[in-house]
């Protein structure tokens, strides 16, 4: 990145709304980017709009509210263009489900709607959606074609500068890919918790592809953890065992977990994994006389397992198979018939 930019000075060249609004003024001020890059039809528009709120329109208490972070709209009110934008993060099915919902009850089939979603690496979204999907490489790919940055003025100025920040992002996305050891360190850095939280997105996208998305709830990036972390709650295991457990990647560890007061129950998981699970590369919950509603059973530790460099790809296969693992165990024992003596 250049020595000078305005982006990184103010600190918000990782801020979503940021990046909404250089596509909204992109929208606003550039016909090959409203009409060519994006597709829309040459058609009377307005001016773009952010963050626009709608509520699902239905009777019952449980309604849907969502918020689109860009609305386009035709002057004649038949036709709106949203564009939702995941750059800290990657796109979920559900949400853009959930936004579909929304839209079906606010809008009537004469009305056309266009969606269209920008996404840090588009190659990632592997389910099937109705949504238009761009990528941020795409974006500077646009840029790099459309300006000439040796031209001067301040407009000029200003797409440059976001330009050569997005450039460099896109660069140590590519980089973390290969190697994302760096990140995992104590006292991480904001720029490296964004990141760890694009890695959780990563992660979470490649568990349901593999897994499902029907049968786990997911829990990714809440904001009241110093370091970002991602919750794989399968309800199998729930069903089987009537407690709350999960799997849960944060920083260096990986953890099996469970949400319970009930020490006995706590150690009576303790018991099943130590006879099922545990091995010299496991760490093992030691029940303290400590009350707490949640506690680790088992544990591993990244860079233990991996060593000194690996990948994202790495980290997916380690979690995937401490699962697996776990969920053999805890189908095969709680699931077995009582056989009475």
């Amino acid at each position: 990145m250049s020595k000078f930019n305005f982006f990184k000075i103010l600190e918000k060249d990782n801020k979503e709304l940021i990046h909404s609004a250089f596509i909204s003024f992109l929208i606003d001020t550039n016909e090959n980017f409203k009409y060519k890059f994006l597709g829309l039809e040459p058609d009377s528009y307005g001016t773009s709009v952010l963050e626009k709120t709608y509520t699902e329109k239905k009777k019952t208490k449980n309604k849907l509210r969502t918020r689109i972070d860009i609305e386009i709209s035709s002057l004649d009110g038949k036709s709106f263009v949203f564009i939702e934008n995941k750059f800290k993060s990657f796109p979920n099915q559900m949400q853009l489900e959930n936004y579909d919902r929304v839209f079906k009850s606010n809008f009537t089939k004469d009305v056309k709607l266009k969606k269209i979603l920008f996404c840090f690496d588009k190659k990632l979204v592997f389910f099937d959606t109705a949504w238009e999907i761009f990528d941020y490489q795409d974006l500077v790919q646009f840029l790099d074609n459309e300006f000439d940055f040796s031209k001067s003025g301040d407009e000029t100025l200003f797409i440059s500068h976001y330009y050569a920040f997005l450039c460099d992002y896109l660069a140590d996305y590519e980089k973390y890919k290969a190697d994302c050891s760096p990140l995992f360190k104590k006292n991480t850095s904001n720029d490296e918790k964004f990141w760890l939280r694009l890695l959780n997105s990563q992660l979470q996208l490649s568990f349901s592809k593999i897994h499902g998305n029907m049968d786990f709830t997911f829990v990714s990036n809440p904001g009241n953890t110093s370091t970002p972390l991602l919750n794989i709650i399968p309800a199998k295991w729930e069903m089987v065992t009537a407690l709350h457990l999960l799997l849960q990647f944060q920083g260096n560890d990986i953890k099996f977990y469970i949400h319970s007061t009930d020490r006995d129950a706590i150690q009576g998981m303790i018991n099943f994994c130590t006879e099922k699970i545990w091995d010299d590369q496991i760490e093992l919950k030691k029940l303290s006389n400590r009350k707490s509603k949640s506690c680790f059973i088992l544990k591993i530790k990244v860079r233990q397992m991996l060593g000194t460099h690996f990948s994202i790809e790495e980290i997916f296969n380690l979690i995937n198979a401490f699962y697996k693992n776990l969920d053999k165990n805890i189908i095969e024992e709680y699931s077995a018939p009582v056989i009475e003596q």
